[in-house]
């Protein structure tokens, strides 16, 4: 059942603390690791000047610099866990993606055939999604495939 486990990672330590329940899980049932570090995308909301109209997302240069800069700190990150995850005899991919982290990751472990996902939460983002935080409130509730989640 545990054949590939998507693991979240933000590049934070409190994010690692998914790591531990992972490592021996993934060890005893020979599964693959993913781990997915998901760059928020930085939007810009343009009025197109039509009365009654809702605002546009727009991008801009810097941002998509920014996105660019962010994207291969994040990929340098994922291949030094990588590799230390690999020294438990895992077979380990990584992955770097631009989006909104919470639909980002469910799409990815759908589109990937994932069969786990694996994210610590902290408790961010309004009393509503206190007990989780906010994107891993979206994964828990959008996901079709079962998610473990660790209280950072």
């Amino acid at each position: 059942m545990l054949e590939k486990i998507l693991v979240c990672l933000d590049g934070s330590t409190p994010a690692e603390r998914i790591l531990p329940y992972i490592i021996p899980e993934a060890v005893a049932r020979h599964s693959k690791l993913v781990l997915l570090h998901v760059i928020e995308t930085p939007e810009s909301l343009v009025s197109i000047n039509i009365p009654g109209s809702p605002a546009v997302p727009m991008s801009t240069s810097g941002a998509a610099k920014r996105t660019f800069t962010e994207e291969t700190a994040a990929e340098s990150y994922l291949a030094a866990q990588a590799q230390l995850l690999g020294e438990n005899k895992l077979e380990v991919d990584y992955v770097a993606l631009s989006g909104s982290p919470g639909d980002t990751i469910v799409k990815y472990a759908q589109e990937n055939d994932c069969t786990l996902i694996a994210i610590a939460t902290h408790g961010h983002g309004g009393f509503r999604r206190f007990a989780l935080g906010s994107t891993a409130d979206y994964v828990v509730h959008h996901s079709a495939i079962p998610v473990l989640t660790v209280r950072r």
